[in-house]
């Protein structure tokens, strides 16, 4: 019984040390630029709306950010 629960004990250390892994940081790419897109019209409520009128900017993705419901294009420096 004691091996068992020494056992279980260990599995589960193990498996909340790999999850915890997972959870590191979440970009190790470098600096983000922003840039507020010249192209969208209207107030962004969508960063799916946002990050289509981006990619034909030439950015790989956007977002609405701001009080006035800006939509910022978003790339790696």
């Amino acid at each position: 019984m004691r091996r068992t629960m020494h056992f279980l004990a260990t599995i589960l250390f193990m498996m909340m040390l790999l999850i915890s892994i997972g959870f590191g940081p979440v970009s190790v790419e470098g600096r983000t630029c922003e840039s507020q897109s010249h192209k969208f019209k209207g107030a962004c409520v969508s960063d799916t709306n946002c990050g289509s009128v981006c990619k034909t900017e030439g950015f790989p993705s956007g977002n609405c950010r701001g009080f006035r419901h800006r939509c910022f294009c978003v790339k790696h420096c």
